[in-house]
């Protein structure tokens, strides 16, 4: 006769401080996994970004600089004479696209640099008088000039935003706002019965991208600089731009023309899409210049006009316009 022995495996205690164990220590693995996850790591790449979004901005303005340096030497030049020689000489900037992620726990964050020589369209026109035996003849002026250097920062823990190089400035846009980082050639100077202007256009020309987390050379050339000045204006300075920086521009040429002015009172006015600033000189009536910006939603593009009126002060203008070939990324058709 066999004896056989039955166990209540209910009541079986052997084995269960080895399966607890196993238990709490795979919980206590996964409570400091979710902490990294879920607050070391967003905490890290915000931090990363916003970082990269400062450092984006330090390494457009080398940009700006190395372009605006060639564009005096230009000058210097041709103020020389005749017999001075200028060889232009190609820049290279180093850009930053995007930020290295943490692996296994998060991406990387892609950047798209982007060379666009039609983005940003700029026009400027206006008459002066030529004066000849006493006879004053008004002859109209009119001139363009097109392109955008543009990085698309695709930040995912930080603010989205572009970083734009756009006629002579180095814009900041991001969802909470635009402003201009470094100002273009834009200055304002009154006296007693005059009010002189100087406006700077920037053509660039190439077309190239490149997108990743990688840094990219920009290379800049400038291949021609040209400087004119206008005495008697008869009809408003009238500056027009379309691009999706507009806010920015708005908020840059109210601010410069209003301090350079001093400009104690102004009119501002938003309605049907339209904002619009007009500012007046201490002790007049008459608007010495007035800022309209629409925003077009359906192509997310703003339109902004500025006239500069030639009353109650007598309008001189220098227009400086720089021609510039840009290259970016392995198959640009610049420089």
């Amino acid at each position: 006769m066999v004896l056989v022995i039955r166990r209540n495996l209910r009541r079986d205690e052997r084995g269960v401080a080895s399966t607890v164990g196993t238990i709490m220590a795979l919980l206590v693995f996964l409570t400091f996994l979710s902490l990294i996850v879920n607050q070391y790591v967003p905490v890290w790449m915000k931090d990363s970004e916003a970082s990269h979004m400062d450092t984006a901005v330090a390494q457009f303005a080398d940009v700006k600089g190395a372009i605006d340096f060639s564009v005096l030497g230009a000058l210097m030049a041709q103020n020389a004479g005749p017999g001075a020689i200028f060889v232009p000489p190609t820049a290279s900037t180093s850009v930053t696209l995007g930020v290295d992620g943490v692996p296994i726990f998060s991406s990387p964050t892609t950047g798209v640099l982007n060379a666009n020589p039609d983005g940003g369209p700029w026009n400027l026109s206006f008459e002066y008088c030529i004066r000849v035996n006493d006879v004053c003849t008004n002859t109209h002026v009119d001139q363009n000039a097109s392109g955008q250097l543009d990085l698309v920062i695709q930040n995912r823990y930080y603010l989205t935003g572009d970083i734009v190089y756009e006629n002579g400035a180095v814009i900041r846009s991001q969802s909470d706002g635009q402003v201009v980082r470094a100002s273009p050639i834009f200055q304002i100077t009154p006296s007693a019965t005059n009010l002189s202007v100087a406006f700077e256009l920037v053509n660039l020309y190439g077309a190239g991208s490149a997108a990743g987390t990688t840094t990219q050379i920009v290379d800049t050339k400038v291949i021609g600089v040209n400087q004119q000045v206008y005495a008697g204006l008869t009809k408003n300075l009238t500056i027009r731009h379309t691009s999706a920086y507009g806010l920015a521009w708005f908020n840059f040429f109210n601010s410069t023309l209003s301090s350079g002015l001093r400009v104690t009172q102004w009119v501002y006015s938003s309605r049907f899409g339209t904002t619009q600033v007009i500012g007046t000189l201490p002790g007049t009536t008459s608007a010495i210049y007035t800022i309209a910006m629409n925003f077009v939603p359906a192509t997310g593009l703003y339109s902004l006009t500025l006239n500069i009126s030639p009353t109650p002060l007598s309008l001189s203008f220098t227009l400086q316009q720089a021609f510039v070939n840009v290259g970016v990324g392995q198959t640009s058709n610049g420089v």
